[in-house]
């Protein structure tokens, strides 16, 4: 049995402290020497060592890393890539399970990178924050853009600080926190302005755009995505021109010009398989796939959703995955196939829950609740309803607010409440014709004169039945009751 004044004298021998110190050292300087080769053996080069702790360098390690030549020559090792930077940008262009497994291996090298005080260059944040937003990590995503932000904002970095607030804006989207998105937007804006960044204005612009698109405010989102269009073209940016037009082209459906819409859509398609922009082309493939839905064109529709999913399986788009999934849904439930449309409703909302999309849930909610209604199970219909239209409530969309408030009017008037129906009906068209949804505002008006034909009120609805037909012709769009009104994802 060793006692404790037999230890304190064996510390204080000096042959003792230095052969501990020196293990000590030595442990340390394997460890990061491992964690650095890591990183080398990704092929992905450190933007900068910013700062070795201070403790290392008294110790001597400073020395051993200085004079390691493997490391001193890092940047002369990597082949075929220039920054860490462009090698994640591609990896987002194409995200198989593959790299993204290569990702999560990259995430795990930078975290030991920090143990040992490494900073990053914060545009290396910004990537990781893209990979993990695309592969549906939102709250990494986040913590990823703010840290990058911090960092922009101690380097007094005005493009990186503008970068980042887009980010933190787009996932912020993504939880459908629309206002507080539009807040990070302007404030990216304002700061792109300042420094004269073209392309990061045009960006910004058209972010703003989608939001005041899902907000209601089609004539903000069309005079926003137009004015990115504009800088686009005038600085050569073929992606952007592609997601202003398909924006632009999304603004166009939503009014019920189903011809305008296909134009952009394919003018944009052609350039996103032009420049390899796979996620843009299934985008598109999608938005397409709508219009052929809504024209009743069901083997177009499946046949273009189809592929836009294959394509975001392929990237790891969990996102955009459950959006086509919903989509297939529609399709199979307007051709009568419930039980095909529920399965894909609930594979698309488990994928939706899993990534925190409270807009999405609620639209899943709403699809789960058009099944419901369908095979005449109203009270669970009308719970789903209500579940989706809080949701739609607490994080700001008027549109699918209206959507959730006709489809309780829906039930309403199956049960014989033709009071309660109007007045959801009618709640519901304040909205469309404050947002300017000219198709859905035409299929409301023609079932509030089924309420008052159902009343005996005869000339009320032949008044509003004319209504809704003269805006069916003006915008080219046969409506078929409640089937146009489906949440959008």
């Amino acid at each position: 049995m060793v006692n404790g004044n037999a230890v304190t004298i064996l510390w204080w021998t000096v042959p003792f402290r230095w052969i501990f110190w020196f293990a000590t050292i030595f442990a340390s300087v394997i460890g990061f020497f491992e964690v650095v080769e890591n990183y080398l053996s990704l092929q992905l080069p450190i933007s900068e060592f910013q700062q070795i702790p201070a403790a290392l360098f008294s110790s001597g390690v400073g020395v051993l890393f200085l004079t390691n030549e493997k490391i001193l020559n890092a940047h002369k090792n990597i082949k075929n890539i220039d920054s860490l930077s462009e090698r994640l940008a591609k990896l987002e262009a194409s995200m198989t399970p593959q790299q993204l497994r290569e990702f999560e291996k990259i995430e795990n090298t930078t975290e030991k990178l920090a143990q040992f005080g490494v900073e990053l260059d914060p545009w290396h944040e910004i990537k990781l924050g893209d990979m993990a937003h695309l592969a549906g990590r939102n709250e990494d995503a986040q913590r990823y853009f703010k840290q990058a932000y911090d960092d922009f904002l101690r380097l007094n970095d005005d493009k990186g600080q503008a970068q980042a607030l887009n980010d933190l804006g787009n996932v912020e989207s993504t939880f459908s926190n629309l206002n507080q998105s539009a807040e990070l937007h302007n404030q990216s804006l304002q700061i792109r302005t300042k420094i004269g960044d073209r392309k990061g204005i045009s960006a910004s612009l058209n972010n703003l755009g989608n939001i005041a698109k899902n907000q209601g405010d089609l004539v903000e989102a069309e005079r926003l995505h137009l004015g990115s269009l504009a800088i686009e073209r005038e600085i050569g940016n073929r992606q952007g021109e592609a997601s202003s037009l398909n924006n632009i082209g999304i603004i166009a459906e939503t009014r019920g010009d189903l011809a305008e819409a296909e134009r952009l859509h394919r003018e944009s398609l052609a350039i996103k398989r032009e420049i390899g922009d796979r996620q843009g082309e299934a985008t598109s493939l999608n938005n397409l796939g709508g219009i052929a839905k809504t024209r009743g064109d069901l083997t177009e529709a499946e046949r273009l959703q189809r592929e836009s999913l294959a394509i975001r399986r392929e990237i790891g788009n969990r996102q955009g995955e459950a959006n086509s999934l919903g989509n297939l849904g529609n399709i199979a439930k307007t051709r009568g196939d419930l039980a095909e449309a529920e399965r894909l409703y609930r594979e698309s909302l488990a994928i939706r829950k899993k990534i925190g999309n409270p807009g999405g849930i609620a639209s899943s909610l709403n699809s789960l609740g058009n099944i419901a209604k369908t095979r005449g199970d109203l009270a669970e219909a009308e719970r789903l309803y209500r579940e989706s239209l809080a949701i739609h409530r607490e994080v700001g969309n008027p549109l699918n607010e209206a959507v959730s408030l006709y489809n309780l009017g829906e039930i309403a008037e199956k049960r014989g409440d033709l009071a309660e129906a109007e007045r959801l009906y009618r709640e519901s068209l304040a909205i469309m014709r404050e947002i300017g949804d000219r198709g859905r505002e035409a299929t409301t008006l023609n079932s509030l004169g089924n309420i008052a034909e159902k009343r005996g009120d005869i000339a009320e609805a032949e008044r509003l039945q004319r209504e809704s037909h003269m805006i069916e012709r003006e915008i080219g769009i046969p409506m078929i009751g409640g089937e146009f009104f489906e949440n959008f994802g």
